[in-house]
């Protein structure tokens, strides 16, 4: 199998990078199996405290690599397409788009929903599919020279990688369908002012600046930030909202990290959390 996806491991930190920068990071078979491989690795590894998730060779990702089987209709995500290939969008063999679809979304839903913090380091290109995977972490930071597209509507296509959930939630409707209805990319700057980002740096600062906000995340209070993130995600009406605060804050209590938050308090000193 061929490294479609790097993992550096550092301090806690797990920096998932898509490799075919030669396809500006198109996602194939490999790339989505793999990713599947280390979202599950970091889920359940108690040493991986945050992620990052980036592209090789100045972009992100242009979205799915559509050479793997799916130009006789039995294919989607807006994205790259070249020869031929046996193996379909997933690596599974042909089958019915809904099937491919499925296993898809369900990758991304694994992303969106893993219990540590995420970052998506976004350079260049940021289409299709590819902006739904950025989409499903928590926090986004592009450099200056940063596109993204929902493509999909240049492609005879309708929306997928949860854009048509996640999108209006970071931009509002009226935008949404500014971005899903034309398919013409955005820039950096304009992605900031609509919401759809957290932060524009130069490109040769990204990866520090990314880095940075990875190391500081991966070395909080490993259980408070997990149940901020789904205490944030929830869709709980203000009375479920604050029951659910009420049993999080319990959890937290109970914690070796919470000990150490208010003995550092006291101490005058930085905290030291090891995520126990």
């Amino acid at each position: 199998m061929s490294d479609a996806v790097l993992v550096d491991r550092r301090d806690g930190l797990v920096t998932v990078t898509f490799n075919r920068p030669h396809k500006k990071n198109a996602l194939n078979a490999n790339s989505w199996n793999q990713l599947d491989a280390v979202l599950t690795e970091v889920e359940v590894e108690p040493a991986d405290r945050a992620l990052v998730l980036t592209g090789s060779g100045g972009s992100f990702s242009s979205g799915a690599d559509l050479s793997g089987g799916m130009d006789d209709g039995n294919g989607s995500s807006g994205g790259d397409k070249g020869g031929k290939d046996k193996g379909g969008l997933t690596g599974r063999g042909r089958q019915l788009v809904l099937s491919e679809m499925r296993i898809v979304g369900q990758i991304v839903a694994r992303l969106k929903r893993l219990s540590k913090p995420t970052i998506a380091a976004v350079d260049g290109v940021a289409v299709g599919v590819g902006l739904g995977l950025a989409m499903a972490c928590d926090l986004i930071v592009a450099s200056d020279r940063a596109k993204f597209s929902e493509i999909f509507v240049k492609r005879g296509l309708a929306l997928d990688g949860g854009a048509s959930w996640s999108l209006p939630q970071s931009v509002g409707i009226r935008r949404a369908k500014q971005m899903a209805f034309f398919g013409e990319p955005i820039d950096a700057e304009t992605a900031l002012a609509w919401g759809l980002i957290n932060e524009v740096v130069p490109a040769d600062e990204l990866e520090a600046t990314v880095t940075e906000w990875g190391l500081r995340l991966a070395s909080g209070p490993t259980a408070a930030l997990s149940l901020t993130k789904r205490l944030l995600d929830s869709e709980a009406g203000f009375e479920e909202a604050i029951e659910d605060e009420a049993r999080a804050q319990h959890i937290c209590f109970t914690t070796k990290d919470m000990a150490e938050g208010i003995a550092s308090f006291l101490e005058r000193r930085e905290p030291k959390f090891t995520g126990q």
